[in-house]
């Protein structure tokens, strides 16, 4: 059986201050379920740019590679050649998460991994749908639960 897929309903990007903690950065993604799903430590670069797309960006004057793509109106090439991105794979030694980008070429379509932040990035610029595998998200609630108690 296909594991089951939770489609992001929207995403926000931003530097947590945890108090003892240094500041550390966030991709949050709602979820059609209502439930979120983190990924953190994310490049602080991805955190930028989303905040620029959802028009609340900080002024900038040395802009990176992410915040200059936000600029193009002619990414109509990637809208029609990337159908989704799923983030569906997380790391047992490095527990980094893994995404797959889904790029439709003539009459086939070819799977590749990224970085999931790169990945959401890119796929909400864009417009194309993004998904988390619900046992990805069922994990990190268990975990959260988890170490909570434990604090």
């Amino acid at each position: 059986m296909a594991d089951e897929l939770l489609k992001v309903v929207d995403v926000d990007a931003y530097i947590s201050y945890a108090e003892g903690f240094n500041p550390y950065t966030v991709l949050q993604c709602t979820l059609e379920d209502g439930r979120l799903f983190n990924l953190y430590l994310v490049p602080i670069e991805i955190v930028l740019a989303m905040n620029k797309i959802k028009g609340h960006g900080v002024e900038n004057n040395r802009e990176t590679l992410f915040e200059l793509l936000t600029i193009f109106s002619e990414l109509e090439i990637l809208r029609d050649r990337i159908e989704k991105v799923v983030v569906d794979e997380v790391s047992e030694e490095t527990h980094l998460y893994t995404a797959k980008i889904y790029i439709k070429g003539s009459g086939f379509t070819f799977v590749k991994r990224m970085i999931p932040s790169h990945a959401i990035f890119l796929a909400y610029l864009i417009g194309s749908p993004i998904y988390v595998s619900k046992e990805l998200v069922d994990r990190q609630e268990a975990d959260e639960k988890e170490e909570s108690r434990g604090r």
